[in-house]
């Protein structure tokens, strides 16, 4: 039997995980930042990491933000009170 690896749980429990989106500065639009989602796998839940916000325009390929994206996943944390 093979064991299973970070990579197999981000393929199989989320297809966010590792996804790179940017986001433009809303004072500047001149600034963007990039924000990577990130597989926490002890909490079971996808994180955004967020960059600091750099001069110029995001790479091609890099999908903007979308507008509720963060919203839903700070909505729907699962939380765990009970210790182990």
């Amino acid at each position: 039997m093979q064991e299973r690896t970070i990579t197999d749980f981000q393929n199989i429990s989320n297809k966010l995980a590792g996804k790179i989106f940017y986001e433009r500065d809303p004072s500047n639009d001149q600034f963007y930042r990039t924000i990577r989602m990130h597989l926490n796998v002890f909490a079971n839940r996808v994180v955004p990491q967020y960059s600091n916000w750099v001069a110029g325009t995001p790479a091609e390929g890099i999908e903007p933000l979308p507008p509720l994206l963060l919203n839903a996943l700070m909505r729907f944390q699962q939380s765990n009170t009970m210790f182990h």
